[in-house]
């Protein structure tokens, strides 16, 4: 949807800002490597006190053009990686969206898995002990799926209480791992604190014997952590969310 659209377009624009910025770094590195060599040659002959000193100031005034556009260009980047970033600190939704149409238009989807998370009676925490404390639950399971990432792995909020996790180069001993990481922590953080962190989860992989594109493996990993929820609520007599 407009969404989508959105996410395409901001996509494609940090693709063109990043390759004018790199044009824009040969070109300046470029012009100050003649300047170097223009003001060594002035410096080194008989030109007077003028012709040197100009020549001079048009190399600083040229560095100083670099620097600012150095740390410009480290803001632009900063302020990009706001728009995708969550307040909880993880990635947000236009992160999620931006990554599945990246792996769209890769090569393919193999070995590609992704995580559903489904947080438990957010509702209640919300209804009884106030949205301040609904936060602080959100927060908390984020901090904590957060340290499953790499530089394979990242993790996404993707609604209010729901959360995503993308691995590439997986397989489902990796996420068993993963799944079976988090279950241990959060048994451990439950044990100090006196609201527990209850939630579903759900995955699907994408391997040669069972093929999805994106749309697809985010569809079933979603189908099979709604089961897991529905098993979870059973099991513990919960109501709504």
């Amino acid at each position: 949807g407009e969404q989508i659209k959105q996410v395409r377009y901001m996509t494609t624009n940090r693709r063109y800002s990043k390759i004018l910025l790199m044009t824009m770094c040969v070109i300046m590195c470029i012009l100050i490597a003649i300047q170097i060599y223009m003001t060594s040659y002035v410096l080194w002959g008989e030109s007077g006190i003028w012709p040197r000193t100009m020549s001079c100031l048009a190399l600083v005034l040229e560095i100083i053009t670099l620097s600012i556009f150095f740390a410009s260009s480290r803001i632009s980047s900063d302020v990009g990686n706001m728009v995708f970033t969550d307040v909880t600190g993880i990635k947000n939704k236009l992160a999620y969206q931006d990554r599945i149409i990246r792996i769209n238009e890769g090569r393919d989807t193999f070995s590609i898995g992704v995580i559903m998370f489904d947080l438990n009676n957010l509702k209640t925490v919300n209804d009884t002990l106030g949205h301040e404390m609904g936060d602080h639950y959100i927060e908390a399971f984020s901090a904590i799926l957060s340290k499953v990432q790499n530089e394979r792995i990242n993790a996404y909020r993707i609604g209010g209480d729901e959360f995503a996790v993308i691995l590439e180069q997986t397989n489902a001993v990796e996420v068993h791992h993963i799944l079976d990481w988090m279950d241990a922590t959060i048994a451990e953080y439950n044990q100090k604190h006196d609201i527990a962190i209850s939630y579903a989860r759900g995955y699907e992989i994408s391997t040669s014997d069972h093929y999805y594109l994106m749309e697809e493996l985010t569809r079933r990993a979603d189908s099979q952590m709604y089961q897991n929820k529905q098993i979870v609520k059973e099991k513990l007599g919960m109501g709504s969310r």
